[in-house]
């Protein structure tokens, strides 16, 4: 361990949108900034379905080569029957391609970026770094943690675990190509949905499911995989890649910040707790918490991190995921493998019908 610590302005933990969004915006106005990463390679694996709405693009930076497929909309499946057709424009991404240029948009603006290092303990300003079997010692003025669910930074802000779902995901051939992303609900999919998202010839075809049901994830997707194949959506055949990971479903922290330390994108629960969207939310969050650094550096103290971020944050996503949020208890507590009864349960608890929005 380095007896003298590295001194920065901001230490932002995790180079994913949150992070990297954050990092650029903080090292454009003229802050020493260092984006620490624990993988390797930025972007890498990827853990997500790689849907956006257009208006990522009214955020940052999204070149013609990130772009997979553009997809008009969303149709919603319940009980295997189309349900509703949402026209709501998007991309889906190639999310390894648009991470990398994010982290490099980040580095042109001036930030360090450490990879394959991982934030091993927090001690006030200090961050305590592991790169293999070295160690060194950090300092800055801010901690920003956008490292993820199971977030280091969070922790310390004393939030604690939230719900999760469990996702697993294929990349498949598809039979023909797909202009709409395509939402599966079924009483298989406790506390989920099941998913086809088109990336041109390809598609990503994935399951999440209620924590307490990770053990059935591999077999659902397996099931829906059959049940595509045999309706002539994609191809048979080993999947041409496959992901999985953790998503928040409990929606935001009850601690975002503290005088030194804030969170952003899923380490601050900004995922949708119904959709599991966090993407833009990432870089909204990103954004704000950056904004929030700068509010407090130019006014001298007067308007600290921790309010302003705070209530930034609630002013963003507070309401929509309070409602989110007990839709998703009442609709688990719901559950029912009843068709009818089903359908009505989704219709009430999923963004595409009218019936969620009557509710509010």
């Amino acid at each position: 361990m380095k007896t003298t610590a590295e001194h920065y302005d901001v230490a932002v933990v995790g180079a994913g949108p949150a992070g990297c969004i954050a990092a650029k915006r903080l090292g454009q106005a003229g802050l020493k900034v260092v984006l620490v990463e624990q993988r390797q390679v930025i972007g890498s694996p990827v853990q997500c379905a790689e849907f956006v709405p257009l208006a990522i693009s009214r955020h940052t930076a999204v070149r013609a080569g990130d772009i997979a497929q553009p997809v008009r909309g969303l149709k919603t499946f319940i009980n295997g029957k189309l349900a509703s057709t949402l026209r709501a424009p998007g991309y889906v991404l190639n999310r390894g391609l648009w991470a990398e240029y994010q982290a490099r948009l980040a580095a042109a603006a001036g930030a360090a970026i450490m990879t394959a290092t991982r934030v091993s303990g927090i001690d006030g300003k200090q961050l305590t770094l592991v790169n293999g079997a070295h160690s060194r010692a950090l300092r800055a003025d801010f901690i920003l943690g956008c490292d993820g669910p199971c977030s280091v930074v969070s922790k310390k802000l004393a939030n604690e675990a939230q719900p999760m779902c469990f996702a697993l995901q294929y990349e498949k051939m598809l039979v023909k190509s797909l202009e709409y992303a395509e939402i599966y609900f079924d009483p298989a999919y406790y506390g989920g949905y099941a998913w086809v998202f088109p990336k041109g010839k390809t598609a990503n075809v994935g399951v999440a499911l209620h924590a307490a049901y990770k053990d059935k994830l591999k077999a659902a997707l397996a099931d829906f995989c059959r049940q595509l194949i045999g309706g002539g959506r994609i191809q048979a055949g080993a999947p041409a890649g496959a992901t999985g990971g953790l998503i928040p479903a409990g929606g935001l922290v009850k601690n975002p910040a503290n005088d030194h330390m804030l969170v952003a994108g899923d380490a601050a629960g900004c995922t949708h707790p119904i959709t599991g969207a966090g993407i833009m939310n990432a870089v909204v969050s990103g954004d704000l918490a950056a904004r929030s650094v700068l509010l407090q550096v130019s006014s001298n103290g007067s308007e600290p991190v921790a309010r302003n971020y705070t209530r930034t944050l609630l002013a963003e996503y507070g309401t929509q995921f309070a409602i989110a949020s007990e839709r998703l208890l009442s609709r688990n507590q719901r559950w029912t493998d009843q068709p009818e009864e089903f359908s009505a349960l989704i219709r009430s608890s999923w963004i595409a019908f009218p019936e969620y929005y009557r509710q509010q």
